[in-house]
């Protein structure tokens, strides 16, 4: 029988947002696995039926009901599954590259109708498969599509070797919606609406690599770069001599690259967060993720190794009230509703780790477009000390070019490999 909930406020967001422009598809999250031995597809396709029937969340689809915004949760979802031999191409791999980028370009999701995400297994060698993964944001968020990936692994691995399938996902949608809802009427919605209607009374500067005098589009490009093991044991022994985590490290790099670049010394940049406060909220996979605010202050006497150590401090304030949408801030000050721009760039740290093995294949992610980008997003993945670090910095296609998404890019790199260095020097330079 169809299940009826609630959204999410995070969901909800992301409804109006699209209501508003029909056609965008710059809430499609799209990823793809690269897996390095052989799959047996029919084992995959059985791998895909069970990880939909597990999720509640891929049998959703949304409409305006009786009661206002609804999701219905179906019983079975048939969510489109391609399999594809390019073994055969003079460059698998670029063909794969090709079809991707080409399904991205041409895929909406009808929110109406579902199902909203869509699966496909590219063989390029009998040793060599891609499994690319593409959904909307409304279903789930990144922390989300971490948990049934994993479990997908888990239950490829079973099939495979013919043990029972794993247990699956503990919870329920019903307790993410209600946890939700039980927020927005509790004391704490309240104490975090006074502490950031407070905290940004007198906000500081939105800063910019760009000038913004063209209207953002809906269109992103992206450009990738990695950071070895050996660069990111420093960044994390730098993290550790300060009593820091190392993703301090990494949002004042991007606080000394934005006023390196523009001359701004007080600075606001976005943070995405998980928004799972609830160790059982941690289980389940859903959309409630959220955007809070890192305000930064680089005063003229300020060193790097103060930088970060503010940067921590702020993290870890911002995390105390992580749960308050973004869009009641909006409301909350008239101040942001009225900017085409919030806040500066987004910092996403995507440091959870799935599991990537396919009965004994080892495996790794690569995300090719992590959902809307206003202007910059610095995006950080950590995935396991062996994979070192992946970055990518995504730019709204009408404010960058592909060429001045690579030099920043360039800088930034440039800025974590040199950071141990920059914690022993004196001031930041203007």
């Amino acid at each position: 029988m169809t299940e009826q909930l609630a959204l999410t406020s995070a969901q909800t967001g992301v409804w109006v947002a699209q209501q508003l422009n029909p056609d965008d598809r710059c809430f499609t999250f799209a990823e793809y696995c690269d897996i390095a031995g052989p799959v047996d597809p029919a084992l995959f396709a059985e791998t895909l039926r069970e990880v939909a029937a597990a999720t509640p969340a891929l049998r959703a689809r949304f409409d305006l009901g009786d009661e206002g915004l609804v999701q219905y949760i179906e019983d079975t979802v048939e969510i489109p599954f391609h399999h594809l031999d390019l073994s055969a191409e003079p460059d698998p791999l670029a063909a794969a590259h090709r079809w991707m980028t080409e399904h991205q370009r041409t895929t909406t999701y009808d929110l109406v109708k579902g199902p909203l995400a869509t699966w496909a297994l590219l063989r390029l060698t009998h040793r060599r498969h891609l499994w690319y993964r593409s959904l909307h944001h409304i279903v789930l968020d990144g922390f989300g599509y971490s948990l049934i990936a994993s479990h997908a692994a888990d239950v490829y691995t079973a099939l495979a070797s013919g043990r029972p399938l794993p247990p699956r996902p503990a919870g329920t949608l019903r307790q993410v919606v209600e946890a939700d809802t039980a927020y927005q009427h509790s004391a704490a919605f309240r104490a975090a609406a006074e502490f950031w209607r407070t905290r940004l009374a007198g906000q500081t500067e939105t800063v910019s690599l760009t000038d913004w005098r063209p209207a953002p589009t809906n269109e992103s490009l992206r450009e990738t770069a990695r950071l070895g093991p050996a660069d990111v044991t420093a960044l994390r022994s730098l993290a550790s001599r300060l009593d820091v985590r190392w993703p301090a490290v990494v949002v004042a790099a991007v606080g000394v690259q934005l006023h390196r670049a523009t001359g701004v010394r007080r600075m606001a940049v976005g943070l995405p967060v998980a928004a799972r406060t609830d160790t059982a909220l941690r289980q389940i996979p859903a959309m409630v993720s959220n955007t809070v605010p890192l305000r930064l202050s680089l005063t003229p006497d300020l060193d790097f190794a103060s930088l970060i150590r503010q940067a921590a401090a702020e993290v870890t304030t911002a995390l105390q009230h992580q749960r308050y949408p973004l869009e009641r801030l909006a409301r909350d000050l008239p101040q942001l509703a009225r900017n085409r721009r919030q806040f500066g760039p987004d910092i996403n740290l995507m440091s959870f780790a799935y599991r990537n093995s396919y009965a004994g294949s080892p495996a790794t992610v690569h995300t090719l477009n992590s959902g809307p980008v206003q202007d910059l997003t610095f995006n950080v993945y950590n995935r396991g000390m062996e994979e070192g670090m992946h970055l990518a910095l995504d730019g709204n296609a009408a404010l960058y070019t592909r060429r001045q998404l690579a030099d920043h890019l360039d800088d930034f790199v440039t800025l974590l490999r040199s950071a141990p260095g920059l914690a022993e020097a004196g001031p930041i330079a203007p």
